[in-house]
């Protein structure tokens, strides 16, 4: 048989908002919106100036025998607070900014030398003398007189 219960359950008068360690009893929030002007209030310094969509509310609830963080929704705020007990727990969280992920990336400028007129750099990476001797390389030695029958690319032989 059913049980029904005649009274409703009494509405918590008091939660705690935590952040960065940090705790703050204040009164449950009607609704999402309070809840986010309530945070930028108790942690001014923290969020007061993190865009509120990025400003989340988590419980640690138990689920399937283990403890599990659950966000909690714009929809769920009526609901969930409804059901927390008094003093209970709601961790403030900031979801990471993603505009930084969608800007494209930044590049380096080439530096400039300034002796009176702008010109980019040249290539450093090899030393001066060694590209000078590659300019001025001399031709392959000659054959040996020994090899007078040579190899092809495909393995067929040519005279030199």
């Amino acid at each position: 048989m059913a049980t029904y219960r005649s009274i409703q359950p009494v509405p918590t008068d008091i939660i705690t908002y935590r952040f960065a360690e940090k705790l703050v009893y204040v009164r449950p929030a009607d609704n999402y919106e309070q809840a986010l002007d309530v945070a930028q209030k108790e942690f001014p310094e923290e969020l007061g100036d993190i865009p509120r969509d990025r400003i989340t509310f988590n419980i640690v609830a138990n689920i399937n025998g283990g403890r599990k963080h659950v966000r909690i929704s714009d929809s769920a705020w009526i609901a969930t607070v409804a059901r927390l007990l008094r003093g209970e727990i709601i961790e403030l969280h900031i979801r990471p900014d993603t505009s930084e992920k969608d800007a494209p990336p930044l590049y380096l400028e080439v530096p400039v030398i300034n002796d009176g007129e702008d010109k980019p750099l040249q290539n450093s990476r090899a030393a001066p003398s060694s590209r000078a001797s590659l300019r001025t390389r001399q031709s392959s030695p000659a054959p040996s007189p020994k090899s007078h029958k040579s190899k092809g690319l495909f393995g067929s032989r040519y005279r030199s």
